[in-house]
Order: C-alpha cells, then structure tokens, then sequence
C-alpha cells in the first residue's frame, strides 16, 4: 500500500495551510518595486563605467611598453593595484637617475674667479675658502 492510500502523507491543500499559517515568513514583504530595482541598477552601472574611466585614465599614464604587465582586473581592484605599483615605482616614475653625475650637486652656481689671487683660487679648489 502507498502513502497516498493510508493517509500519511499530507495532502496539498494542508501543505498550503503549513505554509500559510504565520510559520513562514510572506514572500511579498521581500519583494520591492521594480522601478527601485532599476534605479540601483542603473546607478550600479554608472559607478562601474566611472570606476572604469578612472582605471583607463591611470593606464594611459603607464608607460606603452610597460601595459602588458597591468593585470585583467575588475575595474576597482585595477585601481588599486595601478596605484601601489605606481607608488612604488613600478613604472619607473620615481626612479633616481643613476651614472656618473647623479651625485653631482645641480643647486650651486659656479664660482667667479675674476678677481681673486692665486691663493683664493687654490683655497676654493681645496675647499677652505673664507
């Protein structure tokens, strides 16, 4: 004999009822308008077309032949990632120059030895100038 023949299992009018009797929670309360819906949405994909710009405005600043090193990301994390390797010099933005005149000091203007004697000229020479 089955289920349905000795009663045991409930009918759909009292599976209904079960869900009907204050137990569940209403599925209507959960719902919100669509015209709200599409307003998020539609701000939602304002925020992410803006996020984008930004990341391809900060990739335009990286150099050409260093774009292919820029990760596929989604538009946020791009940002971020852009901005740390440029804070850190990925790019070569903060590098120092390096070579032969890169200690050389660049703020001094050069001295004018019209006038001095032979002695003052070595004495700047030397460093012991007064």
């Amino acid at each position: 004999m089955s289920d349905e023949q000795s009663g045991n299992a409930p009918d759909s009018g009292e599976q209904q009822q079960a869900q009907g009797n204050g137990n569940a929670p209403d599925n209507r309360e959960h719902m919100i308008p669509k015209s709200r819906f599409d307003q998020v949405v539609n701000q939602r994909k304002a925020a992410e077309l803006a996020l984008d710009e930004i990341a391809g405005e900060l990739i335009e600043e990286v150099p050409e032949d260093m774009r292919d090193v820029v990760p596929d990301l989604p538009p946020a994390q791009k940002i971020k990632w852009l901005r740390a390797a440029m804070k850190k010099g990925l790019f070569g933005g903060n590098q120092q120059p390096s070579g032969p005149d890169s200690k050389r000091p660049g703020g001094k203007p050069p001295t004018d030895f019209d006038g001095m004697n032979p002695t003052q000229i070595m004495a700047q020479g030397y460093g012991q100038a007064k």
